[in-house]
């Protein structure tokens, strides 16, 4: 599975107090010792070089892994610059660690809460390991030497800070209405401005008559848009509040069977048609999306509380910038790059991930 950056900081881990530890020059640390060195801490609880290091290991693979399946070459990626000033590989690492208190946050208010693992999820966590263990790409093991019994440490925290996740958002409301997920269908038409803005005008106008006198089914407006290079067609379903611009407020106007057109500036003219202003199915379909908004937004508020409670989370710079991204760990297999499906070595952290994944909202 696709999860390009998807583990990056989630609006939880952004309230954790990210500080540096004191200290003056350090030498380099060789992998052997990474399980003795201490990269962070929560209060008096240690977090060691070995965990930071596997799970900045198995996010470059994934990550790169994505980067081979669109076409692009890893080999430069983690020191493009986002447009931010920072690198690809300051922000995954960035991600990383604050994912790593988050989980310790979590993992810790579990255990103040006397919350412990039933059998079942016991037995989950070492067929993950097992899993992990079997198809893991050589090259992570090379860079972490991650042994089963850390591996099993690193998951079983996790699924602590799940259960602690699953505590703080038992009492979300998770009955919605239909009215609060209401979902209309739009078919539009985009006519490009292009050179000239007055004749693609001209041109919606047209386009726009054409629909009004029923040339509105998904087959005629999408061979209206075959007439033209600069015409493009598109069906899009929504809810209040989902696309925020001219086409969106036009779309939310509209009631069933009307046709309306609305100007953008640095895209050209929509012809838009009203297919239905609630579609029911589409409707159920966001409600599940609904109920997980809310919880987010109740996990951030209840997380932040939590936060108050325990010491600070500290990590140790001068320890964590010794983790680079220099040599790619993903080798596309020849000719067979695109067959390829997603590494099984993506389970590694999926466990890892789930807490971040679960909590970081709605886009």
């Amino acid at each position: 599975m696709n999860r390009m950056m998807r583990r990056l900081v989630s609006a939880a881990a952004a309230v954790l107090l990210l500080g540096t530890a004191a200290g003056c020059g350090r030498t380099r640390v060789t992998l052997e010792k990474y399980p003795d060195t201490v990269v962070a801490t929560l209060g008096d609880t240690k977090i060691y070089l070995d965990e930071a290091n596997y799970m900045a290991r198995a996010s470059q693979y994934s990550n790169e892994f994505a980067y081979t399946m669109y076409g692009m070459d890893p080999t430069d990626m983690w020191q493009s610059d986002l447009g931010t000033g920072t690198t690809m590989e300051a922000y995954a690492k960035q991600s990383v660690m604050a994912g790593i208190g988050q989980t310790y946050v979590l993992k810790a208010k579990a255990e103040a809460l006397g919350l412990t693992l039933s059998e079942d999820e016991l037995k989950k966590v070492d067929e993950a390991v097992s899993q992990t263990m079997e198809t893991m790409d050589e090259a992570v093991k090379d860079a972490t030497n991650i042994t089963e019994e850390r591996l099993k440490e690193f998951i079983t925290a996790n699924a602590l800070a799940m259960k602690a996740y699953q505590e703080a958002i038992k009492d979300v409301d998770t009955e919605v209405s239909d009215e609060e997920a209401a979902q209309r269908i739009i078919r539009y038409i985009l006519v490009k401005d292009g050179e000239d803005a007055e004749a693609a005008k001209t041109q919606a106008e047209e386009i726009k008559a054409r629909v009004e006198a029923g040339e509105n089914s998904e087959e005629a407006m999408t061979a209206i848009a075959e007439e033209s290079e600069n015409v493009s067609y598109m069906n899009y379903t929504f809810g209040e509040g989902d696309l925020d611009n001219e086409l969106g407020t036009l779309g939310m106007s509209l009631a069933t069977g009307e046709t309306g057109s609305v100007h953008q500036e640095g895209y050209g003219w929509y012809v838009v048609y009203c297919v239905t202003e609630f579609d029911q199915e589409a409707t159920d379909k966001e409600k599940p999306n609904v109920v997980a908004k809310r919880q987010s937004e109740h996990f951030q508020t209840v997380y932040a509380e939590w936060v108050k409670e325990l010491p600070s989370f500290k990590v140790d710079e001068k320890v964590w910038s010794q983790i680079t991204f220099d040599t790619n760990l993903y080798k596309a297999p020849e000719a067979t790059a695109q067959e390829t499906m997603a590494p099984e070595t993506e389970s590694a952290v999926e466990t890892t991930a789930a807490v971040q994944e679960t909590t970081a909202g709605a886009e």
